[in-house]
This record gives C-alpha cells, sequence and structure tokens, in this order.
C-alpha cells in the first residue's frame, strides 16, 4: 500500500495557501547599531539589514526611538541614510545624496541588485511599458523625471510639491519624445521594487496605529513567545485575510517586550508573539542574525505562488 507523502498538518496548511504573496514591513530601533563602535563596522552592519530587507522582499521599514538605550546620536540619521542609499538606483544617488561622512563607508559595501536598479540603458532602447525609479524636478516650468537615461523626461501626473523626490515611473512613449506618468504596482509586473523608510517616535505608538487598521497584522519575535511552528497554521490564516505583516524586531541590548516595558506598555497586548529560533545553541541571537532568520522563515512558510514572481536567477548575482 503506498504511503501518504504528505501530513495531515501539510494538508492543513496548504489550505490556507492563497495566490496572493503577503507584503512585509519590519520594524527596528533606532539603537539598532549601538553594538557597533566604528562607523565601518556600523555601515557594514546596515548593509547587511538592507540585503536582508531586499533578499526576502521588504517592502517598508520602520525605524523607531529606543529610549531604553544608550546610543550615539548620530546612530539614527546613519541608520536611516544608508538604508536609503543601498535602496536607491545607483544613478541617481549622487543626485539624492551628496557627500558626508555617514556614507564614507559606502564604496566597501555590497550592493543590493534588486530589480529596480536598472544598468545604463541608451534612451532609445526604452520601449513604452518600462519601469525605472526617478527623481522628481523641475525643468524650464515643466515638472520632469530624472531616470538616469542622460535627459530630464516630461511627466504628466506629478505636481510641484513632489520635487526632489524619488517615484516610480512607467514609459508611455518612445525616444525621441518620451513621456513617463507615476506607475501603479501593477506596473512592476509583480518585481520587488525596494522598500520605504519611515521614522516613527516609538514602537508603542507604531503598533498602535498598526492595530487601528484592518488590512495588517503584527508579529513580534520574543525569546519568550511560542515557537512559530505552534503559531504558524493560525497565522497562515490570519493572512489569508490581511496581506500586510509587521515583524517587529528588539534592540541588540534589549527585548521588544523591555523597550515596550520602557513606554509604559505591555506586549501582552499582542497576539502573535513568536520565538523564531527555539533551542538556539547561542547565549544570543545578533539583530542581523534574528531579520535574515526570521525573514527566511517566514518568506519560506508565507509567500505563496512563486510562479507570479520572478525567479531570483533572473537577477544577476
Amino acid at each position: 500500500m503506498a504511503m501518504p507523502t504528505t501530513t495531515p498538518f501539510a494538508h492543513q496548511i496548504a489550505s490556507f495557501r492563497s495566490s496572493a504573496p503577503v507584503n512585509f514591513w519590519v520594524a527596528i530601533p533606532d539603537s539598532s547599531i549601538s553594538d557597533q563602535q566604528a562607523k565601518r563596522d556600523k555601515s557594514i552592519k546596515i548593509a547587511q539589514f538592507a540585503r536582508a530587507f531586499s533578499i526576502f522582499r521588504v517592502k517598508r521599514v520602520y525605524i523607531y526611538h529606543d529610549k531604553t538605550s544608550e546610543i550615539n546620536k548620530n546612530d539614527a540619521r546613519i541608520l536611516k541614510t544608508i538604508l536609503g542609499y543601498l535602496d536607491t538606483p545607483q544613478y541617481l544617488r549622487r543626485r539624492l545624496y551628496p557627500i558626508t561622512p555617514d556614507l564614507e563607508f559606502a564604496g566597501i559595501l555590497h550592493p543590493i541588485k534588486a530589480p529596480h536598479h536598472k544598468k545604463f540603458e541608451d534612451i532609445k532602447s526604452i520601449k513604452p511599458g518600462d519601469a525605472r525609479v526617478g527623481v522628481v524636478t523641475r525643468h524650464k516650468g515643466v515638472m520632469h523625471v530624472d531616470v538616469g537615461l542622460g535627459t530630464m523626461i516630461p511627466c504628466e501626473n506629478i505636481s510641484p510639491s513632489e520635487e526632489g523626490k524619488k517615484v516610480n515611473v512607467k514609459f508611455m512613449s518612445r525616444h525621441p519624445k518620451p513621456r513617463v506618468i507615476k506607475a501603479s504596482a501593477d506596473d512592476m509586473n509583480n518585481s520587488y521594487w525596494g522598500y520605504e523608510i519611515l521614522q516613527v517616535p516609538s514602537l508603542h505608538g507604531l503598533l498602535k496605529e498598526t492595530k487601528s487598521k484592518n488590512n495588517i497584522e503584527i508579529m513580534i519575535t520574543s525569546r519568550n513567545g511560542s515557537p512559530f511552528k505552534k503559531v504558524e497554521c493560525e497565522l497562515l490564516g490570519t493572512l489569508n485575510l490581511v496581506r500586510n505583516l509587521l515583524v517587529v524586531f528588539g534592540a541588540p541590548k534589549r527585548s521588544v517586550e523591555q523597550i515596550l516595558s520602557g513606554e509604559g506598555q505591555s506586549i501582552e497586548h499582542y497576539k502573535y508573539r513568536v520565538n523564531m529560533f527555539p533551542f538556539q545553541g547561542t547565549e544570543t541571537v545578533r539583530l542581523e542574525e534574528a531579520i535574515f532568520g526570521s525573514l527566511a522563515i517566514l518568506n519560506n512558510n508565507l509567500l505563496l505562488d512563486i510562479n507570479k514572481t520572478e525567479s531570483p536567477s533572473q537577477i544577476n548575482h
């Protein structure tokens, strides 16, 4: 008699899977690099964060203030600057990031090579439907975007208030009269198009605002939480209805519980408090290790229809 190839639990997990991928959002403290003393080491650690966020397609990164940790006053700025710099296509970096001490070691950091990091192209090869990242600029009184093609491209649906900001655009016509409009998510053809970075004054404030929305679930990483396997099935069921998951990480020397406690709040108010590394063989799991490991586990279990996204082999390594 043939033996079953899957367990009943596996069938239960499979029953929750849908074709719509989960959007990962991540929250990290502004003390994330407080365990590093030298700027070079801080920069390398931030680059590890950026690589993890991009590998696992994180859409949004929150940097929350950690009032429980002693941090260098420049750390929050360096963290945001390098995360933003590495997510920005190379052809826009000089325009958006002037020379600054915060980027002193940018040259040694590994590039991301995400789909929105386009290589140089001849503008004549651009065709309608192509998408690129650009910076909004005003040229002869008209709103244009610089998309790294050697000329400013007029854009129809951008307001003057967006001048100097990064935008995603889609080409509507070819050279010699190229024209673009702001792109929608559908225009990216399910490709990963980088992360946005938002700074918030407190973790409790972020979680309170997040809980008030109907389309987001919160998962707090905690050594004292339930092992992921125990909540996996229920979490999958929740994410069939809620397509955004905010994953919250603590600081190098403070857990999420301790950070919330320092804000006069309790972790007990949150349903999904999850231990992603049960039976860990080391005394501690470093923040960069926790981010890589947690997102890898979630990616394997929660990103559901890989046929609708590009294969990693389509990106040059």
